[in-house]
């Protein structure tokens, strides 16, 4: 629970507690699906996925462990994801990455993701959190965070 927290540099204030985490998928397991991703009979990462409204679907957590990375596991899983969406009848799925993780946004990008839906724009009041690279989108300059 805590892998994004770790990426986003987040104050170890923020962190889950092992309780806490439990606590989170088992709101995960009564708001949307958790879907292991396994090798070799091994779990190696999940999905989690909110179903809503019109046939569409969010992507809201992949995490494959860091030592199967690279490795074309996360891929597999997103096809086998994908036929998964397909028998449910899903005419579009979501998924939201934060600017500066080009990692992520290269990976969906392979797995088919080529639409840009929307733009979510943040305000910080508390300067240690601004972030020094910029970005140019749609003629606008932002911060990454």
């Amino acid at each position: 629970m805590n892998y994004h927290r770790k990426l986003n540099n987040a104050p170890k204030e923020y962190w889950h507690t092992d309780e806490e985490s439990k606590e989170t998928l088992q709101y995960w397991r009564e708001e949307g699906t958790v879907y292991n991703v396994f090798l070799d009979n091994e779990p190696v990462g999940f999905f989690y996925v909110i179903f809503g409204g019109q046939d569409v679907a969010w992507l809201e957590d992949l995490f494959i462990l860091e030592q199967y990375r690279g490795s074309g596991i996360g891929k597999i899983a997103m096809q086998k994801l994908d036929e998964l969406m397909a028998e449910k009848k899903v005419v579009a799925m979501f998924v939201d990455v934060i600017p500066r993780n080009t990692s992520a946004i290269k990976f969906y990008r392979e797995c088919g993701f080529d639409h840009l839906n929307q733009i979510q724009l943040r305000k910080n009041y508390d300067k240690k959190l601004d972030k020094n690279d910029e970005i140019e989108l749609l003629g606008f300059n932002f911060r990454k965070y």
